[in-house]
């Protein structure tokens, strides 16, 4: 077992012990900002959000979360697209191509942990703006909202909450309800925007060769070559290449042609600097006699793309490699919130817009019981699209 999921495993056992005992020390308090039970701690936030009552003037704001309603229905749609196609592609193909389209997030079993910490600052960010967009629109909508928190599960796993006042929100015409449920999708989506649109202006000037790891030992690491370096191109066997897909399909290819093994094949790399200077790297063919073959599969380097314009802003490689990819990550966890909430899953803000919607029109009794139907043929087409 990997070193990095022992250390979770751990951190985890730790944490349950901990809240468990502090739950227990504690009781219930039902007034205490501060909540802990096993596996949780929360943290209550007795704000009313007025500061959002002076934007309740602004009629262009109410016309945009009326936008955020129609972009809801329209990432729903998006969500039966992806997920009833891939289960046709397994009825009908023999298989689905490609990766689920949904995959929860669990440190050390579906991502890395080192992955997750990149992911993180994204998760956090798409959380507290999710919920901050409900107040807004509650406020907008003339709804109380009792109060907010944060709390962490697990020791690891960011939420926040907001709490409109229930009767204020059951009373409010049927548009208030769906433009508070919509809201925070909306936010996903707005953030979702501004980040992908900062990845293009900083990718527009193309990008640099980024170590992001040597291996101690290695070829590359006996050259000279050490993690944060940043290069223009990458020369083997007098092939030049600007970018890592090009330069690990290659050596794949190389691969491949040589019985599955580089072990044989020698390589002689050249990494030239920013400067113009060159860095060689010679991986030779494996001796006869040599004890660790496997160290002639590599020459010990982990490579990114990364942009140039956060080079020449003054960032080194391995920072430059640290914001693109955090702030790629959050681009796809706020569009990935978005589509997950959309979807009529119970206790999601699109369950919540089809309810209403369907009360409305056909009363309690049956508007609530179309509801449960329409989650519960949902969840039976999101669980085949799980992956684990």
């Amino acid at each position: 077992m990997p070193e990095t999921l022992n250390l979770l495993l751990l951190y985890l056992t730790v944490w349950i012990l901990l809240t468990t005992i502090l739950w227990k020390l504690r009781g219930e308090r039902e007034d205490s900002k501060l909540s802990i039970s096993p596996l949780i701690v929360l943290l209550r936030i007795p704000s009313s959000f007025h500061i959002f009552d002076t934007l309740r003037r602004y009629r262009l704001l109410g016309l945009l979360f009326d936008v955020g309603i129609v972009a809801t229905f329209i990432l729903m749609a998006e969500f039966y697209r992806l997920t009833v196609s891939r289960i046709l592609q397994l009825l009908f193909r023999g298989g689905p191509e490609g990766v689920a389209p949904i995959m929860p997030i669990i440190p050390g079993v579906t991502i890395s942990i080192e992955t997750f910490l990149y992911l993180l600052p994204g998760l956090s960010l798409a959380i507290i703006f999710h919920e901050l967009s409900h107040a807004l629109a509650a406020r907008y909508e003339g709804i109380r909202v009792k109060s907010a928190g944060f709390l962490i599960a697990l020791g690891v796993l960011p939420a926040a909450f907001v709490e409109p006042d229930e009767d204020e929100l059951t009373r409010a015409p049927t548009r208030s309800k769906l433009r508070v449920y919509a809201a925070g999708i909306l936010a996903n989506i707005v953030v979702f925007a501004i980040l992908s649109g900062v990845i293009i202006a900083l990718s527009h000037g193309g990008t640099y060769i980024a170590i992001v790891d040597v291996e101690p030992g290695s070829f590359a690491y006996k050259a000279g070559i050490r993690s944060g370096d940043v290069f223009y191109s990458i020369t083997v066997n007098n092939t030049v290449f600007h970018s890592v897909p090009e330069f690990a399909k290659y050596l794949a290819n190389l691969r491949e042609k040589n019985g599955g093994t580089l072990a044989n094949v020698t390589l002689v790399v050249i990494f030239q600097t920013l400067k113009g200077e060159n860095i060689t790297v010679v991986k030779p063919s494996v001796p006869p006699s040599a004890p660790d073959r496997e160290l002639y599969e590599r020459i010990g380097i982990y490579l990114a793309d990364i942009p140039s314009t956060l080079v020449k802003m003054g960032f080194s490689g391995t920072t430059a490699y640290t914001v693109f990819i955090v702030l790629t990550l959050a681009s796809m966890i706020n569009i990935g919130l978005a589509i997950i909430n959309a979807a009529p899953l119970f206790i999601t803000d699109g369950a919540q817009i089809i309810r209403d919607i369907a009360v409305a029109k056909l009363g309690e009794e049956k508007g609530g019981l179309l509801a449960t139907l329409v989650s519960a043929i949902t969840l039976l087409v999101l669980l085949p699209n799980i992956q684990l």
